[in-house]
């Protein structure tokens, strides 16, 4: 199980940066989800939360080795899904937001002009007063 979590947080977004880097010109922006259990630690998060401090640090280090793009590693913030459901079983989750409210911070980071820096960023505090 630790295994497929690695692969789909950490191996799979560098899989494809790699197949299409050669592709990417400059100003390319790359989005990578993370997660603040990337930052710290939550009791039964261990694999979850190891895998997206992996991912916080593969992109920190694209961001540095490739100053030509511009590099995002993203936390939606906590959400009204299944996975958050499954994190907190017995409690009572509908006072979350729904997945689309960090929807606005995304496109933000895709579209801003000029193109924000790379860096790690919460995608609810994303705004237009940032650039």
């Amino acid at each position: 199980m630790l295994r497929g979590v690695y692969e789909a947080n950490v191996l799979a977004p560098l899989g494809i940066l790699q197949a299409v880097a050669r592709h990417l010109r400059p100003g390319a922006r790359v989005l990578n989800i993370s997660s603040d259990a990337g930052l710290q630690a939550y009791a039964g998060w261990g694999g979850y939360g190891s895998s997206k401090a992996a991912l916080e640090q593969l992109s920190a280090n694209l961001a540095a080795e490739n100053p030509q793009w511009n590099v995002y590693w993203i936390d939606p913030g906590d959400m009204r899904t299944q996975m958050q459901q499954e994190a907190y079983p017995g409690e009572d989750i509908s006072n979350r937001p729904p997945p689309e409210a960090s929807v606005p911070g995304l496109l933000e980071l895709l579209m801003a002009e000029p193109a924000l820096p790379s860096r790690r960023y919460a995608a609810r505090d994303v705004t237009l007063a940032e650039i």
